[in-house]
């Protein structure tokens, strides 16, 4: 594996980051910029370019920037640093637009189009000029030659109060857009609901949302989604629930959350219209925007933040009938062994299933303010996985890594499957052999 520095700038934040793979083989990585994990006292939406597949950047384009308004600013001057109020002023001095004043940006997400447009949406936190009510919206940008310039920001119409967003591609052309909802309910517990919207015309206008369902208890989120060869949908979500912190609740006391687990999956059948789900899935520890997609071997890669306990960035490679598969062991019928066909020893359920999928960690924060695991990633045209995260590790603030990672360093077997044994050949057989003599060992002693 190959780490790498695709952007640090120590006097700000650097975070959130995507990337895209061009038509042309341009890699375009976007990311927001702030002075910490929340998007204070401004937030800008920034663009870097590749042309030699990652290894060098073109300085950095700013596509939108927000600021607070001056005055929150005077209110919570005491609190920020030197810094953070330079910063500020230098932000204050670029942002022209009323609109972008007063409100700061969240989450950017990227997609190459296969028409080869770049398409952009990210959330926004705006005070409604009407009702001086904060509210959640959803702004796209749009770019015709691989990154170099950028178009909008258009406004589709699109429920309020939707946020972290995520774009897809569906094999009809049509645009599949997720986002999550956050609120309290009446015993003031957290409620996260997630939902997904269809476009048929690039993102110019989106379908009503459909909600995803989930029982009580399981508060889905920042949904990353993906279309499989069969039609099948997957959806790779958090549950709001893992992790350890406090929220506040509505008379401003605080409550503990803490609780390790498993990220979800969701499947439609029928293009997203109904989902079946949620399930719990291998994906250990996920708290945090997973990315899933397609590598040119079929198989399912996915990049997300695990937190057990520590933050670090996590890849997970699955087949597509371990992705598909409906429940939460997803064991997979395996290919009968010749050797063993007829072998007393295919009677041990290792010989006739096993899960095809490997987890590996890309890095871990060393930081005491650690941050990182919000990532997204290419396949380039070697095979290998171009992944790009955001980490403090040894820096003072947020900066934009990169990791190249080859398969062997994922599993040591061709492309297209993920076994667990080997399927033929010494020494394996006879291992096998001896592994499973053992066991059935075991079982006849527990019998008696």
């Amino acid at each position: 594996m190959i780490k790498s520095i695709v952007s640090r700038d120590d006097s700000i934040y650097e975070c959130f980051p995507d990337i895209a793979k061009c038509n042309d083989g341009t890699l375009v990585c976007i990311y927001r910029e702030s002075m910490a994990h929340a998007a204070y006292p401004f937030s800008s939406l920034v663009c870097r370019r590749s042309t030699d597949e990652g290894r060098t950047w073109h300085t950095k384009q700013i596509i939108d920037e927000c600021i607070i308004d001056q005055k929150t600013f005077k209110d919570y001057k005491s609190f920020l640093t030197e810094d953070e109020i330079i910063k500020y002023k230098e932000a204050l001095s670029r942002v022209k637009k009323p609109e972008n004043i007063g409100c700061f940006l969240n989450c950017p997400r990227i997609i190459s189009l296969k028409d080869g447009q770049l398409l952009i949406v990210a959330d926004y936190y705006v005070k409604d000029i009407e009702t001086k009510a904060n509210k959640w919206i959803n702004k796209f940008f749009r770019s015709f030659d691989y990154g170099v310039t950028w178009e909008g920001p258009e406004l589709p119409k699109l429920p309020e109060g939707l946020l972290v967003p995520s774009l897809n591609e569906l094999r009809d052309g049509r645009l599949m857009l997720g986002l999550g909802s956050e609120e309290l309910d009446e015993n003031d517990d957290f409620l996260a609901t997630h939902y997904v919207l269809f476009s048929d015309d690039k993102g110019k206008s989106w379908s009503s949302p459909v909600e995803i369902h989930a029982e009580k208890g399981i508060n889905l989120s920042e949904g990353s989604f993906l279309e499989l060869d069969d039609g099948t949908i997957l959806g790779i979500m958090r549950d709001d629930n893992l992790g350890r912190g406090y929220r506040q609740l509505k008379d401003g006391s605080l409550k503990l959350y803490n609780s390790v687990g498993c990220g979800y999956k969701v499947l439609s059948k029928d293009g997203g219209k109904t989902w079946l789900g949620p399930y719990k899935t291998e994906l250990i520890g996920l708290q945090g925007r997973a990315k899933v997609g397609r590598l040119r071997s079929g198989e399912i890669c996915i990049t997300y933040r695990i937190c057990l306990p520590n933050v670090m960035l996590a890849m997970h490679i699955m087949t597509q009938d371990a992705a598909k598969f409906e429940g939460e062991q997803a064991m997979i019928d395996r290919e009968p062994i010749p050797e063993i066909k007829e072998n007393k020893y295919q009677k041990v359920w290792y010989m006739k299933q096993y899960y095809p999928g490997r987890t590996i960690v890309l890095d871990i924060d060393r930081s005491v303010h650690r941050d990182c695991g919000y990532s997204g990633w290419v396949q380039l045209e070697s095979g290998d996985i171009y992944v790009v995260d955001y980490i403090n590790d040894d820096a003072p603030r947020a900066h934009i890594r990169s990791y190249t990672v080859n398969r062997n360093e994922v599993i040591l077997f061709p492309e297209g499957d993920l076994p667990w044994l080997h399927p033929s050949s010494q020494p394996f057989i006879e291992m096998t052999f001896k592994m499973a003599e053992r066991q059935m060992k075991k079982n006849r002693q527990k019998k008696k």
